[in-house]
């Protein structure tokens, strides 16, 4: 049956590969020979410009990312073989072209690049950076977790020291700021232009800031436009403090149907398509007109089961769903191989990964059992709600109906738009979901669970667990070594036997573009493209 899928669907991908080649001369004309615009195919729509208030949202994290700048930055290096990464363990300045620390590192003073501009010319200085903090602390988004978690837990701890100069204070010294603070969401802000749009409805001007982002980027892009639905257009940053960009426009095609991504992608109708069906991948790099990188990633791919919603509050229901997962031919007829199983729910790469816990092999007799035992032994039903256009959680969703069938658990597959995914993952409202768009930023174990297993935090399944909590709470910031290695390893334990998540497998990081466009660096922090490097010969 999946080889006659295939041969159906390449039939009908060659069929649509030859009418869109038909259809879209001009635009392909333009992406094959303009060296100063990049066409990018992508599978959903902005969600919010906003980078205090942003977080899941792919698409939307890579915009920011191009058109934004913060402090600190990873370290571009050059490995052996000549290929370039953004090394997710090492930094350097930003906005800021020095830093300091104290002696008991608990102060680290920033001194601003001279001369630092917004992209619409107004003067960019430390005033503006405690503004921009003021602003994150006072909204309570998503960055405070991360300033807190360093110890930086309120507005307070950031000095204006003069024009030029800025410092941050920690209430302990400890190794987490600067791979909290080398993301989006310190992204530094226009107080000229935010400020007229802050009112007592609005205090954060985040009505504004969620829909436009022009005269308050400093990275190498910045907005040119945004048509919902349809595309969204950068322009190089004039203005930028960097090296300019190479490639002067780029043009974000949303197109959620993975095929057509493909189709145009092979037909030069755009140079770079994001998010393609694994199963397409030897074919593209048999092809001399495109090239494929392929990196190892810190992605996580997984189930989520809402622990506070009924039957899924139960754990040994979570735990029958993880005995009928197909973990196997998921992972070669979904992934087609191109990824490893997640056995722990801190990756594979990340420190203090330990696997020794995991037992959830397919296993259709275990998890009958379970139900059972759980009260449910007619099984139930419920909704499995992935986004639109992602290949890889539709395909998974057959295969998990089809198994999950066998032990009297249906199914009833729920294909969201992007932008509305992402809003209930954000609410914590996903009851039985997929997803495969996590990376931990901070390469550091207890970042990595204080986000996704911390009551208080961020994880998507509401999972609660106070021993748990105590356990980050009382190791993350530590010198005990010894104590914080034995804690990782009962917390990962403990979340394995609970079972909040199927984990499903850590997917290497695809990106296929045409073989003209040059100059890729890759980011193992969070796996963006910085387009700035890319050129087109």
């Amino acid at each position: 049956m999946r080889s006659f899928c295939n041969i159906l669907r390449r039939g009908a991908f060659a069929l649509l590969s030859g009418v869109l080649a038909a259809s879209v001369g001009a635009v392909s004309a333009l992406a094959q020979s303009d060296r100063n615009t990049l066409v990018v195919a992508v599978s959903h729509d902005l969600q919010n410009t906003d980078p205090t208030l942003t977080s899941g949202n792919t698409a939307t994290w890579e915009f920011l990312t191009n058109v934004y700048n913060w402090l600190i930055d990873y370290e571009v290096v050059t490995l052996d073989d000549g290929t370039q990464i953004g090394d997710a363990n090492s930094f350097v300045g930003g906005l800021a072209e020095s830093f300091e620390w104290n002696e008991d590192g608990t102060t680290v003073t920033f001194r601003m690049r001279e001369g630092l501009k917004f992209s619409n010319g107004d003067p960019l200085t430390a005033e503006a950076v405690k503004f921009t903090f003021d602003r994150i602390f006072d909204q309570k988004g998503v960055t405070v977790g991360n300033m807190a978690l360093a110890e930086v837990p309120d507005k307070h701890h950031v000095e204006l020291i003069d024009s030029d100069t800025i410092a941050i204070h920690l209430d302990r010294a400890n190794s987490l700021l600067f791979g909290n603070m080398a993301q989006a969401g310190n992204s530094i802000l226009n107080p000229n232009v935010v400020g007229p749009h802050m009112t007592d409805d609005d205090p954060y001007a985040h009505e504004f800031l969620k829909v436009d982002s022009r005269g308050t980027e400093q990275g190498p892009y910045r907005m040119e436009s945004w048509d919902p639905g349809n595309q969204y257009v950068l322009v190089r940053n004039e203005n930028f403090h960097g090296e300019p960009a190479i490639i002067e426009r780029i043009v974000f095609k949303i197109i959620p149907d993975p095929a057509s991504r493909l189709a145009q992608l092979v037909s030069g109708a755009v140079d770079i398509a994001l998010e393609l069906p694994t199963i397409d991948i030897p074919a593209l790099e048999a092809n001399p007109d495109i090239t494929v990188h392929r990196n190892t990633s810190r992605t996580i791919a997984y189930i989520g089961m809402n622990n506070e919603v009924a039957p899924f509050d139960n754990k040994l229901v979570r735990q029958a769903v993880s005995y009928a997962v197909p973990y196997d031919t998921i992972i070669e007829s979904v992934m087609n191989g191109y990824a490893i199983q997640l056995k722990s729910p801190i990756p594979l790469g990340t420190p203090g990964h330990a696997d020794q816990f995991f037992v959830y092999e397919h296993n259709l007799e275990k998890a009958k059992e379970l139900l059972v035992e759980a009260g449910h032994p007619d099984g139930f039903s419920t909704v499995f709600e992935i986004p639109i256009g992602n290949q890889e959680a539709k395909e998974t969703a057959v295969f998990l109906k089809q198994s999950l069938a066998q032990i009297g658990v249906d199914i009833q597959i729920q294909e969201l738009p992007g932008a509305a995914y992402f809003e209930k993952i954000q609410k914590h409202e996903l009851v039985f979901f997929f997803t495969n768009f996590w990376i931990s930023i901070n390469n550091d174990p207890y970042y990595h669970v204080y986000w996704k297993f911390h009551h208080s935090c961020c994880n998507y399944a509401n999972y609660a667990n106070a021993e748990v909590d105590k356990l980050i709470a009382d190791n993350t910031i530590s010198t005990d070594m010894a104590a914080q290695e034995a804690a990782i390893t009962e917390i990962q334990r403990i979340i394995l036997d609970e079972a909040p998540w199927v984990l499903l497998y850590q997917p290497q990081h695809i990106l296929a573009m045409r073989s003209n466009v040059k100059g890729y660096v890759y980011y193992s922090a969070d796996n963006f493209t910085r387009y700035q490097y890319l050129y087109i010969e």
